[in-house]
């Protein structure tokens, strides 16, 4: 005769699925919160970088930009052509923002301000004069 493994009772088979769903339940908010932050955190790194480019552009075509925050909008225009714009899903201007980049690539005011997961941060707008990039 063949020798017949360990078979598990259903008992033990809930307590197993009940401990897997409690380990779920209180990694699962912190994986999603990981991910959101992660999110907030790559929309800042391409305004930031949408900006720089924008200031650039100024300076190397010697137009002016107007950029303008509004909610969760952020549009651009570039001398005479048509507006763009970016969607912000984790970034909100809490009141209108409107920036003037001059030929120079020079912006004035130097900063917008905005509120990402309820804290306010603030994007140096000139930040690449300083640093040459």
């Amino acid at each position: 005769a063949m020798p017949r493994g360990r078979e598990y009772t259903l008992v033990e088979l809930l307590v197993v699925l009940a401990i897997l769903g409690f380990v779920i339940a209180l990694v699962g908010p912190l994986t999603v919160d990981r991910i959101d932050k992660a999110r907030a955190q790559e929309e800042w790194l391409v305004l930031d970088r949408t900006v720089r480019g924008l200031a650039f552009r100024a300076f190397a075509d010697g137009r002016d930009v107007e950029l303008r925050g509004e909610g969760t909008q952020f549009t651009w225009k570039l001398g005479d052509a048509e507006p763009r714009s970016l969607d912000l899903a984790h970034l909100f201007f809490d009141s209108p923002q409107v920036v003037l980049i001059n030929p120079n690539g020079v912006a004035e005011p130097r900063s917008l301000t905005l509120r990402q997961a309820g804290r306010e941060r603030r994007l140096d707008l000139n930040a690449w004069l300083e640093d040459g990039k």
